[in-house]
């Protein structure tokens, strides 16, 4: 039978729900039922207390559209989120099939905007889809006299990567890392930008510099799961004015802002300007 001739009938639908959660090449796969399922060459896990959800809603209202999924506390995707929020979008992919059937039909797609834990053995997984983000209000670019784009990203065009300092970490305490690896460059020069280390498959998690002096990195949130040994990528930061553009990063002619600009606004009601 086909999934929508078993989704109409009286008594031969077995519904079972699919969960495919992913960042960049990592899976996670999870099913409603109380077996593996196999489509194709994936195979979407049962876990024990099983996975599940009140139901897939479309209002127009992106709080009422959440879409949250429970499971245990030890799901394997949500340990993402123990240490805080991952640096890198975790997006899902919800299908729905009967048992039996090898046919999944695609139901929603959205990403986990939050987990949390509302006993001590279930975990809760809050989803935005895809048409909810859709009706989020976007960014302004506004007259500033600092730079609108972000350090490294396409309008700002800084290739970073030659800029990289590779540290190995000497210590950590809670707040800061330490690397003499940074010791060659000014007070500040790191401040504003971040940190990354390797989580496996090509991945890497980030964590923002507060601000930087001599071997202190102190960053933002603290150090709650970075690695208390090993290497990191470090990246410098930017203030976002005109002097910081030129000098640093050689990038005046693509500054976003407007150093000159008036302190004052021609609008204020002032006939006098």
């Amino acid at each position: 039978m086909t999934f929508d001739a078993r989704e109409s009938s009286t008594a031969q639908g077995q519904p079972v729900r699919l969960y495919s959660f992913s960042r960049g090449v990592m899976r996670w796969l999870y099913c409603s039922a109380d077996r593996d399922i196999s489509i194709g060459t994936q195979v979407y896990r049962a876990v024990r207390g099983g996975v599940s959800d009140p139901g897939i809603r479309i209002t127009g209202d992106a709080r009422s559209d959440r879409f949250e999924i429970t499971g245990p506390a030890d799901l394997s995707v949500a340990q993402l989120w123990r240490a805080g929020q991952p640096s890198n979008e975790v997006a899902l992919t919800v299908f729905d099939m009967h048992y039996g059937d090898n046919d999944p039909v695609f139901a929603l797609a959205g990403r986990v905007s939050s987990v949390n834990w509302p006993a001590l053995d279930r975990c809760r997984i809050v989803c935005v889809s895809r048409d909810a983000e859709m009706a989020e209000p976007g960014l302004t670019d506004p007259y500033s006299r600092t730079c609108t784009a972000v350090l490294g990203d396409p309008r700002c065009g800084v290739d970073l990567n030659p800029l990289r300092v590779d540290a190995q970490i000497q210590s950590i305490d809670g707040i800061a890392v330490y690397s003499a690896d940074v010791t060659g460059y000014p007070d500040g020069w790191f401040t504003g930008g971040y940190i990354e280390w390797p989580i496996g498959s090509g991945e890497f998690d980030r964590r923002f510099i507060e601000a930087h002096s001599s071997t202190q990195l102190k960053l933002l949130g603290g150090t709650a799961g970075v690695p208390v040994s090993g290497s990191l990528r470090v990246y410098p930061g930017c203030d976002f004015l005109f002097g910081t553009c030129t000098s640093k990063f050689g990038n005046g002619d693509r500054f976003r802002g407007i150093p000159n600009l008036e302190g004052r606004s021609p609008f204020d009601g002032n006939a006098v300007w």
